[in-house]
């Protein structure tokens, strides 16, 4: 078998994330000596086994790509690997892109980018499918090895027959840095009771310790952090890039309606420690509400029960619309309470929640108008595909890469 590839995705910033920006996580910023990278790679020795690494840059923004190259190049050359490690940066990016172009057709360039998260998943696919790879492994910047296992828990099942289909994807699960593998429900506030990601996420990470359980099982949640593919799923099937957070479960939903299996090894875990900065909660919902109504419309078209990938995501796939107004009005009042104890009448109040509205219908009608695109593009990156396995990549465009 060939050697696998673990392909680690690292997000950059620099200074305060602007309107423009690409909006991620917890993206590295330039002006901040703490990063997760080194810590990552570093795990990466303990592993038994042969492999690669491929590290990709993703920057917030067009215009802090040089700096980031420099930081991530340094990063890896100070951490003296022991295996096999490439970096994919913003020059490697534009000239595979305008290679693209010139060999296949700007069409087919435009299948491809390095800005959002379904998006750069993509790029984790594509690059390993040029240089060759069939199983790919993928680990986001803030994840740890622990086990010198991990390669052989990773790769012991993925491309096998399950029920008559290829298991094309073998999700993995995160640990955190007090060893519990659930979310801190502790937090919660009043005005998330409909709105409760923490407490049904949960629920669904107890198949993880289910003793009763196989070693494989179903599962309604991916984890992108901690993913195996295989080449001939990601040949046929690609992450959407028009999707805002949850590219991970996304594709976990995609996989099993595009005829490949997907499953949760029990037995995969990888450490996560994320850094101490993260995505300010009103951004993060604004992500949620379009990714939840866009999928509820993708799995309309799709035809697919929503209850299939309960409880969560599946949860927030039906009656989403609700869910998402009486959450959007809780938290307003929750952030102007001060000011509505001021109001006299009923029409003020339905007044202040008019950006609710507005803000809703927007987001809903370009949902629905686009949940049907993702189908489109998967045609498209099947025939890249295609063509990139016969195409001649030059050896100084693969050096790079």
């Amino acid at each position: 078998m060939k050697k696998p590839v673990i392909v680690v995705p690292s997000y950059w910033s620099q200074g305060p994330i602007t309107e423009t920006d690409v909006v991620y996580d917890h993206p590295t910023d330039l002006l901040n000596s703490c990063e997760t990278l080194s810590k990552t790679l570093k795990s990466f020795e303990k592993i038994t086994g042969k492999f690669d690494v491929l590290v990709i840059g993703c920057p917030t923004r067009t215009s802090i790509g040089k700096d980031m190259d420099r930081s991530v190049l340094e990063l890896i050359e100070s951490s003296t690997p022991s295996y096999r490690i490439n970096y994919f940066g913003s020059k490697e990016y534009s000239i595979l892109k305008s290679f693209i172009e010139e060999k296949l057709s700007l069409n087919s360039a435009k299948l491809i980018s390095n800005k959002g998260y379904g998006n750069v998943r993509n790029l984790c696919l594509l690059l390993p499918h040029i240089l060759d790879y069939n199983i790919v492994l993928l680990i986001d910047d803030d994840e740890i090895v622990t086990d010198h296992l991990f390669l052989q828990t990773a790769t012991e099942f993925i491309g096998s027959q399950v029920k008559n289909k290829i298991l094309g994807v073998v999700a993995g699960y995160y640990v955190n840095a007090d060893g519990s593998i659930f979310l801190d429900e502790s937090q919660t506030l009043w005005w998330n009771l409909v709105w409760e990601k923490e407490k049904l996420m949960n629920e669904a990470f107890r198949i993880i310790t289910d003793s009763k359980s196989e070693r494989l099982v179903d599962t309604p949640f991916a984890l992108g952090g901690n993913l195996v593919i295989h080449r001939k799923c990601w040949e046929q099937v690609p992450f959407d890039p028009l999707i805002a957070r949850g590219e991970d479960m996304d594709y976990l939903r995609s996989v099993k309606y595009f005829g490949f299996e997907a499953k949760l090894d029990r037995s995969l875990s990888i450490k996560h420690e994320p850094p101490n900065v993260s995505t300010s909660y009103k951004i993060k919902f604004r992500q949620d509400i379009h990714r939840f109504l866009y999928s509820k419309y993708k799995l309309e078209h799709m035809k697919v029960d929503p209850s299939e990938f309960d409880p969560y995501p599946g949860y927030f796939l039906r009656q989403t619309e609700g869910k998402i107004i009486l959450t959007e009005l809780l938290y307003n009042i929750f952030q102007n309470k001060e000011a509505l104890v001021e109001l006299e009448d009923v029409t003020q109040f339905l007044d202040h929640m008019k950006d609710i509205d507005f803000y809703f219908k927007e987001i809903h009608e370009e949902c629905r108008n686009t949940s049907e695109k993702y189908f489109e593009f998967q045609k498209n990156w099947k025939t890249l595909m295609v063509n990139l396995t016969s195409l001649k990549i030059p050896s100084d465009i693969a050096a790079k890469i």
